[in-house]
């Protein structure tokens, strides 16, 4: 999945200090290698008589780069897999369980809750991703939390407004996945 992993800092004084670090919240450049881009997808759409506007719906939805340079980013499992069985639908869930999604969001840090609901609606959130420890285990807050899931895929990040959006069909199918089995039943009627 669309999704990069920072590098995890130990203390002060790192043992990787001597790398440059490109991530769903920093691609320094490197953006358009993080997925496919809109028009490598365009041409298998083409190439496989499928929609490309359907294929935007269900995949697109993480933007990199600053405003002069914005590159849409396409999940690549996924958009091979649609192409492959030539239905748009979840692949995501054959690779990963939505677990690690649950586990995060149950925790309910500071508002996470109505941060999820905001941003089901189709709102955005604002985070800052400098702040989050780049470790996996010692999440303490909102910010973490988010930042956290926009590294793992589930969540975009805008570098201008510095905000969080859930960012396509396929991952908003995760999320209500994971509302559904912690029994958050007042935001799936909602």
């Amino acid at each position: 999945m669309t999704g990069i992993l920072p590098i995890k800092k130990y203390g002060s004084h790192s043992a990787l200090n001597m790398f440059s670090e490109y991530s769903m919240t920093n691609p320094g450049g490197l953006d358009e290698f993080f997925g496919f881009t809109g028009l490598e997808v365009a041409k298998l759409c083409h190439q496989h008589g499928m929609s490309f506007e359907e294929a935007k719906v269900w995949y697109d939805g993480y933007t990199l780069g600053n405003e002069q340079t914005v590159v849409s980013i396409y999940n690549p499992k996924s958009v091979v897999e649609a192409m492959l069985h030539h239905s748009f639908r979840n692949y995501w869930n054959m690779t990963e369980t939505y677990e690690a999604l649950k586990k995060y969001i149950k925790m309910n840090f500071d508002g996470v809750k109505d941060a999820i609901i905001t941003m089901l609606a189709g709102g955005r959130i604002e985070i800052n991703p400098g702040k989050f420890k780049n470790d996996m285990i010692s999440v303490s807050g909102k910010n973490d939390v988010l930042t956290l899931l926009v590294h793992l895929g589930y969540l975009t990040f805008d570098l201008e407004s510095r905000t969080v959006a859930i960012p396509n069909k396929e991952v908003s199918e995760e999320y209500m996945n994971a509302i559904e089995d912690i029994g958050w039943d007042e935001v799936l009627h909602s």
